[in-house]
Order: C-alpha cells, then sequence, then structure tokens
C-alpha cells in the first residue's frame, strides 16, 4: 500500500511540473508577443515627424507699389516681353483693394422664429392691414395735431392786452368833472366815461368783460382790476386809464396815437372770440376721437392676425414702404444673389423693373440692421416643434449690404524703370500718361502667417497627443509584461520545488522496489 501511494504521489509531481513547463513557454511566448508590440510602438514613434514652427521670413518678401493721387497700387507680378516694345518692357499685374458695395445672404442656426396668435394670414392680407394701421394713425395724428394748433392759436388771440385799436389818435381830452377822455381820430371822436360815471347796467357789461378777459387770458387771471382806472366807450369798448393818460395831446402829455381796446360785445368781443373758438375747438376734438376710434380698430384687426413678431429676442418690422437707402441696399441684395446664381426669397419681393412688392423684414441684430422675408420666417418657424414651434426649426435666411473691400487686378503693359542695382524705380503704364514713383517695401503676410502658426499649433498638439498614447501603449505593454516575469520566477520557483520532491518520492521508490526484491529472493 504505501509503494502504491509513493508512485501516485510521483506520477502527480511529475504532472505538475510538466504543467509548470508548459505554462512558463507560454509566457515565454506572451513576453515576446509584448517585446514585439514595444518594439513596434518605438518604431513608430522614430516614424512621426516632429512639427516645425513657421519662420515669417517665409512669408516676407519686397514689394514695389505706388499711388495715384486716389487709390494705393501693388504690382503684384512682373514679366519681361519677349519682344520689348518702344514705349514698354514688362506685362505686370497691379492690383488694388476698393470698398464695393455687396450685398449677401447669410444663415441663422437656431433662429427661434416667432409668430402671434391669431387667425392664418398671407402676407399681402398682413400688409394690407398694416397699411390700414399706418394711414389711420397718421389721421388720428393729423386730427390731434390740428385740434392742438387750434387751441394754440385761440391761446395765442385771447392772450394779448388789445383786441382792437383805435389808431391815427391825434388828440385826447380830459374832463375831470365828467371823469371822461375826448379821443379823436380820423373817423371822427368817441367819448370814455369813467366807470363810476356808467349807468348801473353798463357797470355790469363793463365788469363782465373784464371778467371774461381774464377767464380766457387777454388779462392776467392774478390782476386785481381798480374799477376807477377803467373806462367804457357808448360801444361797449373797453380803455384803462392808463393808457388813454398815454395819448398824444392827454392830460399827462403822452405821445401814443394808438389807444388799446377791449370790445365786450358784438363780433369782436373776446366773448364772441372765444365761443367761435371753443365752437371750432369742439368740432375738432370730435374729428380726433373718431380718427383714434378708427386707428383703434385698424389696430385691433391687424393684431388678430397671424404673423411674424420676433427673431430670438429681435423684434421684426414689416416693411410696406421701403425708404431711398432701404431700397438701394434691398436692390444691391438682389443684384447680387442674381449674379451668383443663388434662389432667394428676396428676389421674389421685387418684379422684373426692381420696384418693391412687399414681404421684407427688417430687424436688428447686435446693432445691425438685417432683413428677411416672410417667405423665409414662415420657413423656419413651419419647420419648428415644441410650444410655439419655437425648438429644432431649419436656419433662416437673411440678408444686407455692406461695403467690402474686393481684390481688383489688371494686367497691362508697363515701362519699368531700373537704377543702377537692378531695383525698378518707377513704373509708366499703357493707359496713364503719368509715369508714377516706385516705393519698394518689405511686407509680411501678416494672415498667411497666422495660417501657419495655427497650422503648427494644431500639428504640435496632434503629435504630442500621439507620443502621449505610444507612451500609454508602452507603460501597459511593460506593466503586462512585468507581470508575467513575476509569474515565471513564481513558476521556477515551483518547478525547483517540484524537482526536490520528486527526486525524494523517486527514492522512496527504489527503496521499496529494493526491499520487495530481497524479501521474495529470500
Amino acid at each position: 500500500m504505501g509503494m502504491a501511494a509513493s508512485q501516485a504521489r510521483y506520477l502527480a509531481l511529475v504532472a505538475r511540473k510538466s504543467n509548470c513547463e508548459y505554462e512558463g513557454q507560454q509566457i515565454n511566448q506572451a513576453r515576446t508577443v509584448l517585446s514585439n508590440q514595444s518594439a513596434n510602438l518605438f518604431n513608430q514613434m522614430l516614424g512621426l515627424n516632429v512639427p516645425v514652427p513657421p519662420s515669417t521670413n517665409d512669408f516676407t518678401k519686397q514689394q514695389y507699389s505706388y499711388s495715384d493721387g486716389i487709390n494705393d497700387f501693388v504690382l503684384e507680378n512682373w514679366k519681361q516681353l519677349a519682344n520689348p516694345e518702344e514705349d514698354y518692357n514688362y506685362v505686370v499685374t497691379r492690383v488694388t483693394y476698393n470698398d464695393r458695395y455687396t450685398g449677401s445672404q447669410k444663415k441663422l442656426n437656431d433662429p427661434q422664429v416667432q409668430f402671434s396668435a391669431g387667425s392664418n394670414a398671407s402676407v399681402e392680407q398682413i400688409e394690407a392691414a398694416l397699411k390700414l394701421v399706418t394711414s389711420t394713425k397718421k389721421d388720428y395724428e393729423d386730427a390731434k395735431a390740428a385740434t392742438k394748433a387750434k387751441q394754440e392759436e385761440a391761446a395765442t388771440l385771447t392772450n394779448y392786452q388789445d383786441l382792437e385799436k383805435f389808431k391815427g389818435v391825434s388828440k385826447s381830452e380830459y374832463n375831470a368833472e365828467d371823469n371822461t377822455y375826448t379821443i379823436t381820430t380820423e373817423s371822427g371822436s368817441t367819448i370814455f366815461a369813467g366807470y363810476n360815471k356808467l349807468p348801473a347796467d353798463l357797470q355790469t357789461k363793463a365788469k363782465e368783460g373784464i371778467d371774461k378777459l381774464v377767464e380766457e387770458g387777454a388779462l392776467p387771471k392774478d390782476i386785481q382790476v381798480d374799477y376807477a382806472s377803467v373806462y367804457m366807450d357808448a360801444n361797449g369798448n373797453i380803455a384803462f386809464k392808463s393808457d388813454l393818460r398815454n395819448l398824444y395831446g392827454g392830460a399827462a402829455g403822452g405821445s401814443n396815437t394808438v389807444l388799446p381796446v377791449y370790445p365786450s360785445t358784438g363780433a369782436n368781443s373776446i366773448s364772441a372770440i372765444a365761443g367761435d373758438y371753443d365752437s371750432q375747438i369742439e368740432t375738432l376734438k370730435t374729428a380726433e376721437f373718431i380718427a383714434l376710434q378708427t386707428y383703434q380698430e385698424a389696430e385691433r384687426a391687424y393684431e388678430s392676425l397671424k404673423r411674424p413678431t420676433y427673431i430670438g429676442n429681435c423684434e421684426l418690422t414689416l416693411i410696406t414702404d421701403l425708404s431711398k437707402d432701404q431700397a438701394a441696399e434691398l436692390q444691391q441684395v438682389v443684384r447680387d444673389m442674381k449674379e451668383e446664381d443663388l434662389d432667394t426669397s428676396i428676389e421674389d419681393c421685387f418684379n422684373e423693373n426692381g420696384e418693391y412688392l412687399g414681404g421684407v423684414y427688417q430687424f436688428k441684430m447686435n446693432g445691425t440692421t438685417y432683413y428677411t422675408t416672410f417667405a423665409d420666417l414662415n420657413k423656419s418657424y413651419a419647420s419648428g416643434t415644441g410650444i410655439n414651434n419655437i425648438d429644432g426649426q431649419v436656419q433662416l435666411s437673411y440678408y444686407n449690404a455692406s461695403y467690402i473691400k474686393k481684390k481688383e487686378e489688371e494686367v497691362v503693359k508697363a515701362l519699368l524703370e531700373t537704377d543702377g542695382n537692378g531695383r525698378f524705380t518707377s513704373v509708366r503704364f499703357e493707359d496713364d500718361t503719368v509715369t508714377y514713383t516706385l516705393n519698394v517695401e518689405t511686407v509680411t503676410d501678416e494672415d498667411a502667417y497666422k495660417d501657419a502658426m495655427n497650422q503648427y499649433n494644431y500639428d504640435n498638439a496632434l503629435y504630442d497627443k500621439m507620443v502621449q498614447d505610444i507612451n500609454v501603449k508602452t507603460s501597459l505593454i511593460q506593466q503586462e509584461d512585468q507581470q508575467l516575469e513575476l509569474r515565471l520566477k513564481q513558476l521556477d520557483t515551483e518547478q525547483s520545488a517540484l524537482s526536490t520532491e520528486i527526486d525524494a518520492v523517486s527514492k522512496i521508490v527504489k527503496d521499496n522496489i529494493e526491499k520487495s526484491f530481497k524479501t521474495f529472493a529470500g
């Protein structure tokens, strides 16, 4: 029984040792694969191109320039004539930059076009309703202005001291006994009696006349009337003592020949004038009220229509009639859209003669005025989702015109003269009799240099990332190899222990065999 157990143990140990040897072979093979991967990564790193920053020298050149007093020109290139002519020896390309009024179409992402709630309407119906609002508003403003003007006119006519005057006074006599002034003019004599000498009915009339003058503003409202200084003639004209005393030939030696008077009765009285103005003003106020009602009704009708109101937080305004500047800008947009063969809805807002047909909205964004059309707005609005279709709208086309610098170049024959060093000093062109002095300048194409630097920064960042990725992969391979190496050492230790134990078990088995043979041999 002991011998059988030893043999079983021996076989188990041999099997374990064989498994260790096999696992060690697998680990060595895996480490070889990792070594090849690490070598490939290293070769990949060696194959990377290291980015080199651009030099400004690569974008710097000498150029010839001149000015004709209006524009600045640059000679971009020149080529000597194969057969020089008597007056010209080169063909040159001259370049200048001019501001050109240019129309453009832009696209607004996520425009958030908003329509008001109301009944569906075409752009023609919206325009008609808006024109009615505009015209009725003007009628109301005109009626309001007319009422105000009449009120100001009434105030002006009543707020002065002499509604009527006695002119050409040649003599003035004062009768102290009767307290009367006799005024002589070309048309005859008029007697003004003092208030205390007037009968009671005329005193009442004089008092009422003065009160009316104060009420209508012909006299200051805070005046304290001294009726002893009030005089009246037979026709109800009121005069004041201070004015009577200042007349030519008066008791005080006055020199005036004009007497201000205030009619208390008749068509020229303050009451009659004020009443007439009150009647006119009341009529104008009635017309103003009717115009206001008509305007408000037109506004309500316009607001009941479903119409574009905002792009985001930019308010939309429908243009019914173009101003001169608007017409110039929009017609430039239409011309440039046709020139670029773009199919835009703004072209449909003008007829073949360039006359405005309607349908254009304007809005301000970042301080600049832009234009769009009802068709463009409706297209974006209809494509949206959510509340009021405000989400997920397609791009909105919008337009404007502005001055943009455009490069203009011409190829012409020229006579170029040089100095002793071969440098050009002057030029005369075939289409110009003036000889221009050339300036030699060293210029750097800053835009091209910035583009190259941006490309370098991008390439450098990409290079750093690739190196970093390779280093990370290499680090992972090294970690995996270290783990395999550690496992291989563990297998070596285990195999050594197994060999020792196998030797011991083998000796036991051998001893058992020898003992068994000796027993049976005896």
